[in-house]
């Protein structure tokens, strides 16, 4: 004789607090190697909570599990952070929660919808109407005090173009973000966004002109030490610029550096094996609703050609 299903409600987050009352115990528990931190960036760029799903069992009354169904302002969208409770594993909130944020991506007139599985959850998401169409490899380092990094000679213009990613403008980030990705993601570039945190640290290579940028390193903490990405570039020796001067950056770190490399760019790899990554040993696979996905993902886009480290899976 089957139970009789759990009563839920589904809503979004009243305030960060709620959200982070389940996201980050939740985090911690599952050893993604995130930070606290992140908690109100994400809040921000989810509408200020109205796209994360929150799912609360009337027995509990409190929420045992969630979804983030990232809406961007150019119809494209991500699913993000989907994970229950263990005790409330298996009784179908999961599936409750999802309907939700499916409606939610509907209300938007949502056209393009991504995320990124691991290997364990590629036939639930197939069976949701994803297809894998990249691998994001985890790759990562020992701390330079560990691991010394063998010193490099930057190009003179490029060492001059180099500067702090919080002196940029939000619109010009937003908008290389955008070009490499396919993602416009406002909520997280904008003036006081996450780049003006006080844990992380950027570097942003002028282009030809103040609007214009050839590439960009984020870094932002986690618990066990950097997380490297997004790297955008328009040529290896840029790219290689960036990442090797923001790893110069944290030589005094004891901690570990982890990057989620774009893997349909095929230097993108070499290019952190260079400078003495290796593999963590984890894959993450680019799914996409239908197939389809953002032009500049797709071959011969800009991301294929410069993208080098995505954000993060949470977020595209």
């Amino acid at each position: 004789m089957n139970s009789k299903p759990e009563e839920l409600i589904v809503r979004p987050a009243n305030n960060l607090q709620e959200a982070s009352d389940l996201w980050w115990p939740l985090i911690r528990d599952l050893g993604w190697n995130r930070s606290p931190k992140d908690g109100p960036s994400h809040f921000k760029a989810l509408r200020n909570g109205k796209d994360w799903h929150l799912i609360i069992p009337k027995s509990s009354g409190k929420p045992e599990g969630c979804v983030c169904g990232f809406t961007y302002p150019n119809k494209t969208g991500w699913v993000g952070f989907f994970i229950v409770n263990d005790a409330y594993r298996g009784k179908g909130l999961g599936r409750e929660v999802w309907k939700v944020m499916e409606e939610s991506f509907r209300e938007s007139k949502t056209e393009i919808i991504g995320l990124d599985g691991v290997e364990e959850q590629v036939k639930t998401y197939q069976r949701r109407g994803f297809i894998a169409t990249a691998l994001i490899p985890l790759m990562s380092r020992s701390s330079l005090k560990i691991k010394p990094l063998e010193a490099i000679d930057l190009d003179s213009d490029v060492k001059s173009r180099l500067m702090d990613i919080k002196t940029v403008d939000g619109s010009v980030l937003t908008k290389l973000d955008l070009e490499y990705t396919g993602l416009d993601r406002p909520g997280y570039w904008v003036d006081d966004g996450i780049q003006h945190r006080k844990d992380t640290f950027g570097l942003a290579l002028a282009g030809s002109s103040p609007d214009q940028l050839r590439g960009l390193i984020f870094v932002r903490d986690c618990e066990e030490g950097q997380r490297f990405g997004p790297l955008y570039a328009e040529t290896y020796a840029d790219a290689k610029a960036l990442l090797y001067t923001a790893m110069i950056h944290y030589q005094d770190s004891e901690g570990s550096m982890i990057a989620e490399i774009f893997g349909s760019n095929t230097q993108a790899r070499g290019l952190f094996k260079e400078l003495g990554w290796e593999s963590a040993g984890l894959d993450y696979h680019r799914m996409w609703l239908n197939g389809k996905a953002t032009k500049e993902q797709q071959e011969g886009g800009k991301g294929v050609q410069g993208m080098y480290a995505t954000f993060d899976a949470c977020a595209g």
